[in-house]
């Protein structure tokens, strides 16, 4: 079989996927390590036909998964990739493009960079604000934090009892301390009860994964001005509905950031996952200086 024979067959069984996916049990029906155990232990000595691997993935992969995809998957968040989508991540990895400087990929780059600049006009915010692509939201919060620590110097995160786990991991990673807040009685961060001593950053949550409760980022941004602490605002999971003028009452306050988070993949049918848009604050002290690879040579 060629390339294309291959990938006419790996595209037909996507769209037959998809055709089918509603009939499918939505939680995987196997129990742990049943999907190994019908497995190779060793790699193979010899390739497989393309065919081949598509039968392995109809009956034996495919009794393994749970099925994001299914119009009856209610949990977390669902149905977060759409055709076209999925057509451009075949695109994407033919081409393959390593973009860690513009050289390497100057069309990834202004790309990026347009469709952060298209995406931020559409969800309104501040103009000015740029912004850049990450695997994660929590790699997203690992950055705001980091640049919070460089700008402020301080120490401590403050996030509310009902913050996304990433940023107490986050708050590790970078050597910070965690002080959580307590919530009121429709689980928002209690702005009166906010101690900012010694604090890098408060994390406002839009829309917590738990009640997608919203924070009062408003108050929350006159603490952190007038105590000179970094304002991060995550909106990994409500920051998408700022689409629709109606559901933008969320984004009271948000255009105070210091730095925000949003996942596309959210609500927005896309893979893209997240990224931190910031104001001026986000240009740090130090700037890093590229290693010699990096270097252009004119």
């Amino acid at each position: 079989m060629s390339f294309r024979e291959d990938g006419a067959a790996a595209l037909e069984w996507a769209a037959r996927y998809l055709e089918r996916v509603g009939e499918l049990p939505v939680l995987a029906q196997v129990e742990p390590g049943e999907i190994r155990s019908r497995l190779p232990v060793s790699p193979p000595e010899q390739p497989e036909a393309f065919a081949d691997v598509l039968r392995d993935l109809d009956e034996i992969l495919l009794p393994g998964i749970t099925h994001w995809q299914s119009p009856r998957f209610f949990a977390y968040f669902a149905v977060s990739a759409a055709e076209p989508g999925i057509l451009a991540e075949l695109l994407s990895a033919t081409l393959n493009s390593v973009a860690f400087i513009w050289r390497t990929s100057p069309a990834s780059t202004e790309l990026e960079a347009l469709t952060l600049d298209w995406v931020s006009q559409l969800l309104a915010l501040p103009a000015g604000w740029h912004g850049h692509i990450e695997d994660t939201a929590s790699v997203s919060t690992i950055a705001a934090l980091a640049a919070a620590r460089e700008a402020t110097g301080g120490r401590v995160v403050v996030c509310s009892e009902e913050a996304h786990s990433s940023v107490e991991r986050a708050a590790r990673l970078l050597g910070l301390e965690t002080r959580k807040v307590p919530v009121d009685e429709e689980f928002r961060l209690r702005a009166d009860a906010v101690d900012l001593t010694d604090a890098a950053a408060v994390v406002a949550t839009v829309g917590t994964t738990s009640t997608t409760s919203v924070d009062p980022v408003p108050e929350l941004a006159d603490a952190c001005a007038h105590a000179g602490v970094w304002l991060h605002v995550d909106a990994a999971y409500a920051g998408s509905a700022w689409v629709c003028p109606e559901l933008r009452w969320s984004q009271a306050g948000v255009d105070r950031a210091d730095s925000l988070v949003v996942n596309a993949h959210k609500w927005q049918l896309r893979f893209c996952e997240a990224w931190p848009g910031s104001s001026s604050r986000m240009k740090l002290r130090r700037r890093p200086r590229n290693p010699a690879r990096l270097q252009p040579s004119d």
